[in-house]
């Protein structure tokens, strides 16, 4: 009888809950659909991109239901960015863009195509001003295509030069007595460095030395042409840090002024027309985004597969923040066998991953291509597995500061056998049926001729790999194999040794597309399509798992467990660049 009234009543009080949920869900839906955004006359489009810039926007059903989500709180993707720069420049009622950021987080190839959308924007005639607290060279660059840049009084100005840095374990390793077997082809294959050495390789540290002066020099080009300061006094600025207070940056002309931003805000009134004691009209781009402005699309019937592949490569379906060989391999041959879509872009802004799951997204792309003109381009990273996928496309897009190729394969089995005995005083025994049963296993030591086993299957891939790129990119095989090795380049680099086509962006690959399709007009058919499902609303309403070791951890040490969680999915030999090479 206890048990009767027990689960009577859990199901009672399941009936209220979502009875109470349903109400809660009508409600917020038809306060989402009288919740449109509207812009006024005169207003300034307000950027501030302090925070991580992806590169798609995941359709969300819960958008603008209180509680569940809010357009303030979306992260603005690279997509929505650059189509709304490029919209506010033939919006009436925009009159212009103030950037005010500090510690802008995106990779450089990202700012760059922001960069260029607002060189672009210029070209309206509609004003840009920038204004912070804290110029980091990564907000600078997007400030520095301003009309005018102005800094706080007491604030801070970076311009010291480019610098990098990377972790290495070994000596943590060493204590708790694991020993990381690292298995590799190509001599600039850093993967796995991090965690036999104590510091950087020689080949490793050449190819990290050439990648940040490429980028560092393609850096001051760019600010010396926007702030019309020789390429030559910038690096003098630089290198004996001449700008150390707000005012040695206004003599050495990196900015305009030195103002309180109420002072920059009376400045947006006037350009506004707006008396003096009127607020201007802001339109954040966060809200933007949803605004009824003009539709600056490209339309047609024929239509252009814009296909995002995103993250570590991986089996299985994936996400929007990892790439599922299952799931884009599939998007492909969708976007292959749809007659309608008469050619394929492909974004990549991955690591690599999976040696298995790259080479089933290669065959696909292979597929594709014979069928219709498959062009890639590649956003902040296309190394490893993230190049070997492009290898086969018609044309390859790179910005000049991409981290490009590392063509090279390798395995990591940490041996625990003396973490377990010494530290833990466990011990593992055990029966096999063959010489080569436990292969790999890493619970005892590896042998000689084990270790010469899979540096087989290693060069093996190797191989297959360099071979993919000499027919993909036509190139003799010799020349190949000298480019490889596991060495990154930046975009600049690759295009001068024929590893990518043309240097530009996202805009200028569905171009290419198009051109090679033969298309006047058409429209963008993004892929995969994912969406927010239930739980993932929530999360905005309690505090899950994740966010609290995030928050724990810090963005730099949880960004190193997002890794280290990573190459534990892994399975099998990799094609994996798993640095995030942070330029500051």
């Amino acid at each position: 009888m206890l048990a009767f009234f027990r689960t009577l009543l859990a199901c009672i009080v399941a009936i209220f809950v979502t009875f109470f949920l349903i109400i809660f869900l009508v409600a917020g839906f038809a306060a989402a659909s009288g919740n449109k955004v509207e812009v006024k006359n005169n207003s300034v489009l307000v950027m501030n991109l302090d925070h991580d810039i992806p590169e798609r926007t995941i359709d969300n059903p819960f958008m603008n239901i209180p509680g569940l989500s809010d357009e303030m709180d979306q992260p603005v993707s690279l997509k929505d960015i650059l189509s709304n720069v490029k919209a506010a420049s033939k919006d009436d009622k925009i009159k212009g863009i103030y950037m005010n950021m500090s510690m802008v987080q995106a990779g450089y190839p990202t700012l760059e195509e922001i960069r260029n959308a607002l060189i672009d924007f210029k070209k309206s005639g509609k004003f840009i001003y920038a204004y912070s607290e804290l110029y980091t060279q990564k907000s600078y660059y997007l400030a520095s295509v301003a009309d005018s840049i102005y800094l706080n009084p007491n604030g801070v100005f970076s311009f010291a030069g480019f610098h990098s840095e990377q972790i290495f374990f070994k000596g943590l390793l060493d204590k708790l007595e694991i020993e990381p077997k690292l298995i590799r082809a190509g001599k600039y294959k850093a993967a796995g460095e991090t965690f036999i050495n104590t510091g950087m390789s020689a080949p490793n540290r050449e190819q990290l030395t050439a990648f940040i002066n490429s980028s560092y020099n393609d850096y001051l080009a760019k600010i010396a042409a926007s702030r019309k300061v020789s390429v030559e006094d910038l690096r003098n600025i630089a290198d004996n840090l001449l700008v150390k207070f707000p005012e040695d940056a206004v003599k050495y002309k990196l900015i305009d002024k030195v103002v309180y931003e109420d002072q920059v805000l009376d400045v947006l009134k006037k350009k506004t027309d707006k008396k003096e004691n009127e607020a201007y009209e802001d339109m954040p781009i966060e809200k933007y985004v949803h605004a009824e402005h003009k539709n600056i699309e490209v339309t047609g019937k024929d239509k252009i597969a814009l296909i995002y592949a995103v993250g570590d490569i991986m089996g299985g379906d994936g996400d929007e923040n990892q790439i599922g060989s299952d799931k884009l391999a599939k998007t492909i041959r969708e976007a292959r066998e749809d007659d309608k879509v008469k050619a394929i872009v492909l974004r990549i802004n991955s690591p690599g991953g999976s040696a298995l799951a790259s080479d089933i997204i290669w065959r696909e792309v292979i597929l594709a291509k014979a069928k219709k003109p498959v062009v890639a381009s590649f956003g902040d990273v296309a190394a490893s597995g993230g190049y070997y996928i492009a290898a086969p496309a018609d044309m390859i897009f790179a910005q000049p500061n991409t981290i490009t190729g590392s063509i090279g394969v390798f395995g990591l089995i940490p041996i625990l056998k003396d973490f377990w005995n010494n530290k833990l005083g466990i011990n593992f025994d055990r029966v096999t049926t063959g010489k080569y049963a436990d292969l790999g296993n890493p619970n005892r030591k590896m042998t000689a001729e084990e270790e010469a086993i899979i540096q087989q299957y290693i060069d093996k891939t190797y191989t297959e790999f360099k071979q993919r790129v000499a027919d993909g990119r036509k190139l003799p095989i010799e020349r190949v194999d000298s480019l490889a090795q596991g060495r990154i380049y930046s975009g600049i680099q690759a295009k001068e040794i024929g590893l990518v086509d043309q240097l530009g962006s996202l805009q200028d690959a569905i171009d290419a597309a198009a051109k090679r399709a033969k298309l006047d007009t058409y429209s963008i058919k993004v892929m995969p399509k994912y969406k927010q499902n239930f739980s993932k609303a929530f999360r905005n309403m309690v505090m899950v798992k994740e966010d609290m070791v995030k928050e724990e951890l810090g963005p730099q040490n949880y960004y190193m467990y997002k890794k280290a969680k990573s190459i534990e999915q892994m399975q099998g030999i990799l094609m994996y660049y798993p640095y995030e090479l942070n330029i500051y």
